[in-house]
């Protein structure tokens, strides 16, 4: 039986050093997407669920990596703080001045950042001066907000949903066709970018009339499977529908990250965190197309 035991041992021993060094790993993943609302080829970076993760010291892995790629903007979609941990808002707000550095960076909340602008009075007020630092710094946070940006010849529309905390609480909350644009108004009828940080209303999300969506929140699964995908996601979800990847969704796309974090639950089996990179491609056939 002692035998028994130091296998299991091993075996644990040897999970644990792996986990360690598998949540100071992530990946890139690439994606180009065809248009023909556009004139000119555009790329950025995506970043979810940070959760105050550092890659090296200052986060000098990940900034080497999205300098790297050359920017045209940056684009946050939600959670780069933990809500109760305002230690990770410093991370968080150090991680903001690099990026600022690099590129034009447009921030919406995730269900975190929403929480800590509604906890007790001292991580409410640390929150809100994380978020007067980091507008000093330039950032544009959008909060039920939908902007229009001027990027070389193109006009480009960046909206943030900020979805009250109802819809993270359970996972089979509905919503109704007036939700989106009660909160955003119509959707551009140029190229529109939404980030909207919980991926269970993807649907939503294309019905309104996004373009090209981005999401985090479920981490990409806390467990996935080659072949099967996500086993549960980190609210205890099975089999998630909407937890990774890229979802075709009646002509409009979803882009779901599977983070760069990790909180409460720091798990990741076959399930590295990620960078998203994107490149907006300007598809000639369909612009002719659109003009016969």
């Amino acid at each position: 039986m002692i035998w028994i035991a130091g296998m299991f041992a091993g075996i644990a021993g040897c999970y644990a050093l792996w986990q360690y060094w598998e949540l100071k790993k992530f990946g890139v993943t690439c994606y180009e997407v065809p248009t023909g609302k556009l004139k000119e080829e555009h790329q950025f970076v995506v970043l979810a669920d940070l959760h105050g993760f550092t890659y090296g010291k200052d986060n000098v892995r990940l900034i080497s990596e999205i300098r790297d790629l050359k920017p045209q903007f940056i684009l946050i979609a939600g959670d780069l703080i933990v809500s109760k941990y305002p230690d990770s808002y410093a991370r968080a707000l150090n991680t903001l001045k690099q990026l600022a550095a690099l590129a034009p960076v447009y921030y919406a909340f995730g269900n975190h950042e929403s929480r800590a602008a509604k906890r007790r009075v001292y991580v409410s007020h640390e929150f809100r001066k994380y978020l007067q630092e980091a507008e000093k710094l330039g950032i544009c946070f959008l909060r039920n907000e939908n902007r229009k940006v001027r990027i070389g010849e193109d006009d480009l529309y960046f909206a943030g949903l900020e979805l009250s905390l109802d819809y993270y609480l359970r996972t089979d909350v509905p919503m109704n066709d007036r939700c989106i644009p009660g909160l955003l108004g119509k959707a551009a009828e140029g190229f529109q970018l939404l980030l909207a940080h919980n991926p269970a209303y993807s649907e939503r999300y294309a019905a309104w009339g996004a373009d090209l969506t981005f999401c985090g929140h479920n981490h990409g699964g806390l467990i996935r499977l080659p072949g099967i995908g996500s086993v549960i996601s980190p609210q205890l979800t099975l089999f998630p529908k909407y937890n990774d990847g890229c979802h075709e969704i009646g002509g409009k796309r979803v882009i779901i990250s599977r983070g760069l974090g990790t909180h409460t639950f720091h798990i990741r089996i076959f399930n590295r965190a990620e960078l998203v990179s994107v490149k907006l491609l300007p598809n000639v056939l369909e612009k002719q197309g659109g003009n016969e």
